[in-house]
């Protein structure tokens, strides 16, 4: 029987995972021979036995411009770099991993045969031949993996020569590095039913683009945003939205309240009221008003950052600044606590006497961030972001009642190693906090006390399948996990992350490879397992990590990309996991207009806005153009043919008012735009060169405020 050899991209769509191999032929990062003398060497360099003991050699990234670590001379049109390895060709598997970050285009040969042209036009190659597109932007980072069957290897010694070709005489930079390796096994995923908003085709890891880039399966509609009149009280939505949090109704996943923080000085919260609407598919708001903190018994709160949502039906905000003021005079500094509302009145909980609002004293000051309640209402989890950087638990006197309990520092057996402990046991200690003495210098008291420094705890969270206890330590870039014994810890470990370690999963151009990054921020557990973790620095990313991921045989898909300046924060689902909501903080006054799962054209430029989204046919209707006179049906825009080989018809029946087209390749950036003047009833465009580059294309055709947005396939 003939055997069928399916691309990885194959079983990727099929719904299987993967687990990373552990045979390595060369790894990123090693070193290399090059020339970079910008001499035409021809083809016999290309040989395996072509001498080139004189060339320069260096460890990878190679090239100048970019972030390198070895720097060959500027303005190259072609550079040659050539690797001799030795492999085992008993451990390889049937096709083998190569992995290229290359910018531009490359040419691959392996012992004088060629093996891949990545970015390069057919037919001859020579020296002075320009690569077909610039890679810029992320693109530029991203390893581009080509699968090479094991027969191409000799048993023992092997040549790899590449020749990396520039885009232009006026490139700025020219980069390569490579890896190879037994590419990932592929195994049947254990928690993707198709249906559940987990199950998803990554996105291409991409830089900030004017827009939010979600996967193709996802929509997103916009539910409030910085500077909406609220319909109650008066006054407007806050800025800087942060923590995010649902409160269902009766425990409907259609009707609930939405709390969303501003993390401002003087801080505040928005309470919004907001129902799923079955014929539309819509989310509506019914009511909206900002929580009152003034009172003469409670000083207004600070950097409302994030927070959390209690079993009881309560959301916690968190004040992330420390004060040593009394203002009031009350015997408590005034900022740096946690505060409990109750979303159905808005109103600040009261504690004993109804009369007198409190913020959660016991509970402790510090640098708050996050607030997780385990189910039975007895144990809260949260760390400090800033300060002692420490994780803290809090044991609740009476269950659902945070009002009273007592405070432990979370101290490691033997420290951090590198970002990781050092062993997997830790103790919990007791931080005095029945005084206002104790809880006034509660932070002071834990570190001194031995709690272990973490480096910006952002959110600590309880996996709902295990029970374990998850955190994220923002400055060490990556997050842990332990079991809680009780007085002790074990099985403490880094599940995830690190500044320099890579991910590979599939998109929808292949295989893609991309750095974790920093500034870990937000995580969120979905009922499968699934960690949902935003990032507020580096790319500001949505990272997606299975439940039966490690960092020996990593499971972890790329979910979201925010639009510029912006990140995401406080991701939160309603009961039945259909929808999650999350806010996107600080976007760029630049963005582009963009259109939701509503149809209509949104604007939230330099304005902090939250956002629910979920699985294309839980969310909105096709998008239709339509115009002031009438509104145009479906059939009425068309565009073919498509797929395409490159030229394409826009169509109307009833014309298009003053259209502007603009398409964007699959990374989200604007690759072609063009205003037309008055009705048009046809636009051809030619969209060769763009297609040429990528698989896909998003296009979009606006006119009186209204987009028709159109994915373009090539042929």
């Amino acid at each position: 029987m003939k055997k069928l050899l399916l691309p990885v991209s194959v079983f990727f769509l099929m719904g299987f995972s993967q687990i990373e191999a552990q045979y390595v032929a060369f790894d990123k990062g090693t070193n290399w021979s090059y020339d970079d003398t910008k001499t035409d060497l021809g083809v016999l360099w290309r040989a395996s036995d072509y001498d080139y003991s004189t060339w320069k050699t260096g460890n990878a990234p190679l090239g100048y411009g970019d972030p390198v670590t070895t720097t060959t001379a500027n303005g190259l049109i072609t550079a040659y770099f050539i690797k001799e390895f030795t492999v085992d060709a008993s451990q390889l598997s049937d096709e083998v991993e190569l992995g290229i970050m290359r910018d531009d285009g490359i040419v691959v040969y392996l012992n004088g045969e060629e093996i891949v042209r990545n970015n390069m036009p057919s037919g001859e190659i020579t020296y002075n031949t320009w690569s077909s597109t610039t890679i810029d932007g992320g693109n530029e980072s991203v390893y581009n993996l080509f699968m090479i069957p094991k027969a191409k290897f000799a048993n023992g010694n092997n040549r790899i020569a590449i020749e990396l070709h520039n885009r232009g005489a006026s490139s700025s930079d020219l980069r390569i590095d490579a890896y190879l390796k037994n590419p990932v096994i592929v195994t049947p995923a254990q928690n993707c039913t198709g249906v559940h908003v987990s199950c998803f085709t990554s996105i291409a890891p991409t830089v900030q683009t004017p827009k939010v880039i979600f996967p193709k399966e996802i929509a997103y509609q916009l539910i409030l945003k910085e500077g909406d009149d609220y319909t109650e009280g008066g006054g407007k939505v806050g800025g800087l939205n942060d923590f995010t949090g649902y409160v269902a109704k009766n425990n409907s996943s259609t009707d609930g309240y939405l709390a969303v923080n501003h993390e401002t000085n003087p801080g505040g919260m928005t309470v919004a009221e907001i129902n799923y609407n079955a014929t539309t598919k819509l989310w509506e708001l019914t009511k909206s008003r900002g929580v009152n903190f003034s009172g003469s018994d409670l000083v207004q709160t600070a950097r409302n950052c994030s927070g959390g949502i209690t079993p009881w039906g309560t959301i916690i905000t968190a004040e992330e600044q420390v004060t040593s003021s009394d203002s009031n005079g009350d015997g408590y500094k005034d900022y740096g606590w946690f505060v409990e509302i109750d979303p159905v009145t808005a109103e600040v909980k009261t504690y004993g006497d109804p009369n007198k609002k409190e913020k959660l004293w016991q509970m402790g000051i510090m640098n708050h961030e996050n607030l997780v309640v385990n189910n039975e209402g007895t144990i809260a989890y949260y760390g400090e972001d800033g300060g002692t950087h420490c994780v803290y638990k809090y044991v609740l006197e009476n269950p659902n009642d945070l009002s009273s309990g007592d405070v432990f520092v979370l101290k490691l057996e033997s420290g951090l190693s590198g970002g990781d402990p050092v062993t997997k046991n830790a103790t919990w200690i007791q931080v005095p906090n029945k005084t206002q003495a104790d809880v006034n210098n509660l932070n002071t008291n834990a570190g001194a006390l031995g709690g272990t420094k973490f480096n910006g705890v952002e959110d600590v969270e309880i996996n709902p399948i295990d029970g374990m206890v998850y955190f994220t330590a923002k400055g060490l870039n990556k997050v842990y996990r332990f079991k809680d014994n009780g007085t002790s810890v074990s099985d403490m470990e880094t599940f995830v992350g690190g500044l320099s370690t890579s991910y590979t999963f599939m998109t929808e151009t292949g295989a893609k490879s991309e750095v974790w990054g920093d500034g870990n921020d937000n995580l969120t557990f979905d009922e499968k397992g699934n960690l949902w973790v935003l990032q507020d620095g580096g790319k500001n990313y949505i990272w997606v990590v299975a439940p039966d991921h490690t960092q020996t045989n990593p499971k972890v898909t790329l979910f979201a990309s925010m639009p510029a300046g912006s990140e995401p924060t406080g991701l939160t689902f309603t009961p039945d996991h259909k929808f999650g909501f999350f806010s996107i903080q600080h976007p760029s006054a630049n963005i582009a207009l963009d259109v939701d799962a509503s149809g209509n054209t949104i604007d939230y430029r330099g304005k902090s806005a939250t956002v629910v989204f979920a699985k294309k046919e839980n969310l909105g209707t096709e998008i239709v153009l339509s115009t002031t006179a009438s509104a145009v049906k479906k059939d009425d825009i068309t565009i073919s043919p498509n797929p395409t080989s490159g030229i394409i018809n826009i169509q109307s029946k009833k014309g298009m008012q003053n259209p502007v087209v603009k398409v964007y390749n699959m990374e989200g950036r604007n690759v072609f735009s063009k205003s037309y003047q008055n009705t048009q009833n046809s636009i051809t465009l030619d969209l060769t060169k763009e297609l040429n580059s990528s698989k896909l294309l998003i296009v979009n055709i606006e006119a009186d405020g209204q987009v028709k947005s159109s994915k373009v396939l090539r042929k």
